[in-house]
């Protein structure tokens, strides 16, 4: 898994490339918060599988993020991890969006 910090129109975007499973799931995480950002933003153009292990880590970051008065948006998302994201209701409680 890639995991690279850019800045786009003044926000910091963390874009991920891979896969998140429970083999990378702890790093994945622990480079997301070592990025201390209180707005995440991440990029899942390049991320085409999710299991159990990474939905787990994002609703964490987005618990953590919300404690810190801040919030996750994921963007790009692969409508087949879109899909599954809106199954376990995720949907409704993450900021996502799609762009192009």
């Amino acid at each position: 898994m890639e995991i690279i910090l850019q800045e786009e129109h003044d926000k910091k975007i963390i874009k991920l490339n891979g896969e998140i499973d429970m083999s990378n799931v702890d790093d994945v995480k622990n480079r997301i918060n070592s990025f201390e950002l209180k707005e995440i933003i991440l990029d899942f153009t390049n991320v085409k599988y999710i299991d159990s292990s990474g939905i787990g880590m994002l609703i964490g970051i987005h618990k953590n993020s919300l404690l810190k008065g801040g919030s996750l948006t994921i963007k790009n998302v692969d409508n087949k991890i879109l899909k599954l994201l809106d199954m376990v209701g995720l949907t409704k409680i993450l900021n996502i969006m799609q762009e192009g």
